[in-house]
């Protein structure tokens, strides 16, 4: 699978972050066609001219640095300028995992781990930037405080990343044990 069949396969309609020179805004990815990207902005002063934009794809984020071409109904399509579009390693590796929990009451299941962060389906619906709080309650009522990085509106809950800036000794614990599974994504 290419990456823009694993974009516009698994990220459409994905919210994440787009950086301008004038500072951080919100972008809904609209699809991924050769060197252009579809967007739309879910919060903005202006249209930027050149936008940067980090996808998080399996283990990598995919950077995309654009300048505006065209526009229709809301839509804006970037065309990706020459020597950019790195893709970078995430600073720590991911572990599968199958692990229940709730967000404010909310069935969620975090579907893998790393020592700052996870990736969970939830039916909490988060917003990019959100300060968040997963609680295990069959592990004595335990609380992490995250915040959402990047969210996807799935067909009947949400998957989203949370990083987590301050792990406890109980997440340090947890991630070792999908560590010695051993299944790194």
């Amino acid at each position: 699978m290419t990456l823009e069949e694993y974009v516009n396969a698994n990220l459409m309609n994905a919210i994440v972050r787009g950086y301008t020179k004038d500072g951080e805004v919100l972008v809904r990815i609209k699809g991924l066609s050769g060197k252009n990207i579809k967007v739309s902005f879910t919060s903005f002063t202006g249209v930027p001219e050149i936008l940067r934009i980090d996808i998080p794809i399996e283990g990598f984020v995919l950077t995309i640095v654009g300048k505006m071409t065209g526009s229709e109904e809301g839509v804006y399509v970037y065309t990706a300028l020459d020597k950019v579009g790195v893709l970078q390693r995430r600073t720590k590796p991911r572990y599968a995992s199958f692990e229940a929990c709730s967000i404010y009451g909310f069935n969620t299941l975090i579907i893998d781990v790393s020592e700052n962060g996870c990736q969970v389906i939830s039916e909490f619906k988060p917003k990019v930037k959100e300060s968040i709080e997963l609680t295990f309650t069959k592990k004595g009522d335990e609380t992490i405080e995250g915040v959402t990085i990047w969210a996807v509106e799935e067909e009947e809950c949400y998957r989203y990343g949370i990083y987590i800036p301050n792990a406890t000794a109980f997440w340090n614990k947890l991630v070792e044990s999908y560590k010695k599974i051993g299944e790194v994504l």
